[in-house]
């Protein structure tokens, strides 16, 4: 192979690293250990030599290829019948044979081959190993590889295992791959056409336009028969498209390929991280104008109770009022005073007391059964308040799912706040203290939890009863106090115009508090049962305000690192204008 042409891109690596940093940080910063350990190894292998990673399934010859490849008399990668590369091996140069075990499943071994200072190689385990994390640690190479070598056996290229980690390498990092079909020596010449044929087309289909295919044999290679073994035209597409000073620049450009390819990976994560956002936001004011209508709709049927006791209470008032006008004439009072004289149960004193008890049946009987019908609806509404809230809480959506690629973490975070967020409402809906207010139920009229039938919301209509019984029966029966206070001192010498203008001022006054207390106990009971209705959510509301800043944070970061990487691909282009390179090389 011919020598690398020195071209200094050492200020464009001193670039790349500092946007590799920052997009480190990055991956740092949505805690995806498996991507920023890829970025950790791609600024580690930024001044390497350019590095080819040889894939392919176990005992398809890939030791005795990379021996052959590297024109090397030392036998660089050792073969034997049974599968011998049980570790990833990182193939360098160095003044002398080493090996130096980097973790359990990967060496560093460095040799002193001229070929080394141009380029490196990662022989691989199989791709059907079955010795443990294996394949985990090669998916680990890959990302930061330079050029993919996939060998295939020339009698069969088909095997399943193969083409499931090429899909991962081709689809994952859209890494440039070159096929070579190797023991090419073992088949016929007519069916090796035949497997080539077919290899192409199943590179096509895997989305590959213009497979390069090399089919090559190691063992007449390394037997002198260099004219047969294929390698010739192998080495003469590594010169002409990789050494002789185009290694560096590629090497470079798949760097910023590989942060592009990262960058990708978030953007497509922030994005679905964004439509998980917008529809919880969408979810959470769904919510909140839910309860703000069912409120509307309670408050309403207060307005409509109200309105209907306060006419029943008019309507008794008034009869009332003409009874006692008409009770109060001069002659009823005359006649009652003389009879009075003689049988006191006809006196005006009876008569008065007579009517303020008619006064409060009537009240009483009058009001009590619209009060009970108002009440209905004004529970049916709350209940509802609960049992919708209930139901959007269970069918949620979920976009951002738990296995994500890049944000499984966030996800789980979202799953455990919705899941915690629905167990939690449905407890709420069960427990009977959710409901009881003791602060608007006068001490004439307790009501513990534990006394009301039902289980949570279903307490909400004795909880009702107790409240209006406090505005309502106290009220109208200090009216009836008042009034009979009134009537007490009542003589032959009466003012009957001062009495009627008392009574009907007192019933103005009682009206009016009826009124105002009814409206203001039932209200504030509505809107207690919204608040706390509301409080279920604040780990969600939590969640959303931080997730807003973080996804903020990241589409800033992604976006700024983005622009850093296409200045420097540019940068690039111009590298390869200079030196004659075709874009669709790389």
């Amino acid at each position: 192979m011919s020598s690398l042409i020195n071209i200094d891109l050492s200020a464009e690596k001193v670039i790349l690293d500092d946007i590799a940093k920052d997009l480190q940080f990055l991956t740092n910063d949505i805690n995806h250990k498996e991507l920023a350990q890829t970025i950790s190894d791609l600024r580690s292998r930024i001044h390497d030599p350019f590095m080819f990673v040889i894939c392919g399934e176990v005992k398809v010859g890939k030791s005795s290829f990379i021996n052959a490849l590297l024109e090397s008399k030392t036998e660089i990668c050792k073969v034997a019948p049974s599968p011998m590369t049980d570790t990833i091996q990182l193939i360098v140069y160095g003044p002398e044979h080493l090996v130096t075990p980097i973790s359990p499943v990967l060496k560093r071994i460095t040799y002193p081959e001229e070929i080394l200072k141009e380029i490196a190689i990662v022989d691989t385990p199989g791709t059907n190993t079955i010795i443990a994390h294996h394949q985990e640690i090669t998916e680990n190479f890959v990302p930061t590889s330079d050029l993919i070598l996939f060998v295939f056996e020339s009698k069969n290229p088909y095997r399943q295992s193969a083409w499931d980690f090429f899909n991962f390498i081709k689809t994952e990092w859209q890494k440039k791959v070159i096929f070579i079909l190797q023991q090419k020596d073992l088949i016929d010449p007519s069916d090796l056409q035949i497997n080539i044929k077919g290899l192409e087309n199943y590179a096509k289909e895997k989305g590959i336009a213009q497979p390069l295919i090399f089919p090559v044999s190691a063992k007449m290679e390394l037997d002198g028969k260099i004219e047969e073994s294929g390698f010739l035209a192998l080495r003469d597409f590594i010169s002409k498209n990789i050494t002789g000073g185009k290694a560096a620049i590629y090497k470079v450009i798949n760097n910023i390929k590989t942060g592009e390819t990262i960058l990708h990976k978030i953007e497509n994560g922030i994005q679905i991280r964004k439509d998980q956002f917008a529809y919880d936001i969408e979810f959470r004011n769904d919510i909140t104008k839910t309860l703000i209508d069912q409120e509307k709709i309670s408050i309403n049927n207060v307005n409509l109770l109200v309105e209907n006791l306060l006419g029943s209470y008019d309507s008794i008032t008034s009869k009332k009022k003409k009874t006692l006008e008409d009770g109060l004439g001069f002659l009823n009072v005359l006649k009652r005073g003389i009879g009075g004289l003689f049988n006191k149960s006809q006196s005006l004193q009876i008569w008065l007391k007579e009517f303020s008890t008619d006064f409060e049946s009537s009240l009483n009987s009058g009001m009590k059964e619209k009060l009970q019908n108002g009440l209905k609806d004004i529970s049916d509404s709350i209940q509802q308040m609960g049992q919708l809230v209930s139901l959007k809480i269970q069918n949620s959506k979920t976009i951002l799912k738990n296995d994500h690629e890049v944000f499984s973490s966030i996800a789980e975070k979202r799953s455990s706040v919705m899941n915690e967020l629905h167990d939690t409402f449905q407890e709420f809906l069960k427990n009977t203290e959710n409901y009881y207010s003791k602060d608007l139920i006068t001490e004439n009229n307790k009501l513990a939890p534990n006394v009301a039938t039902g289980t949570g919301i279903a307490i909400v209509g004795a909880m009702l009863t107790a409240l209006t019984h406090g505005a309502v029966f106290d009220i109208t029966g200090g009216v009836l106090t008042t009034v009979g206070l009134l009537f007490a001192g009542i003589t032959l010498g009466f003012n009957k115009r001062k009495i009627v203008n008392q009574f009907e001022a007192e019933i103005a006054t009682g009206r009016t508090k009826l009124g105002n207390e009814l409206t203001s106990r039932l209200n504030s009971y509505i809107n207690d049962i919204k608040v706390k209705i509301n409080s279920n959510f604040k780990k969600l509301d939590d969640h959303l305000a931080k997730e807003k800043d973080q996804i903020g944070n990241l589409e800033s970061q992604e976006k700024s690192i983005r622009g850093k990487l296409l200045q420097l691909k540019n940068k690039m282009y111009l590298q390869c204008d200079n030196h004659g390179i075709s874009k669709s090389e790389i």
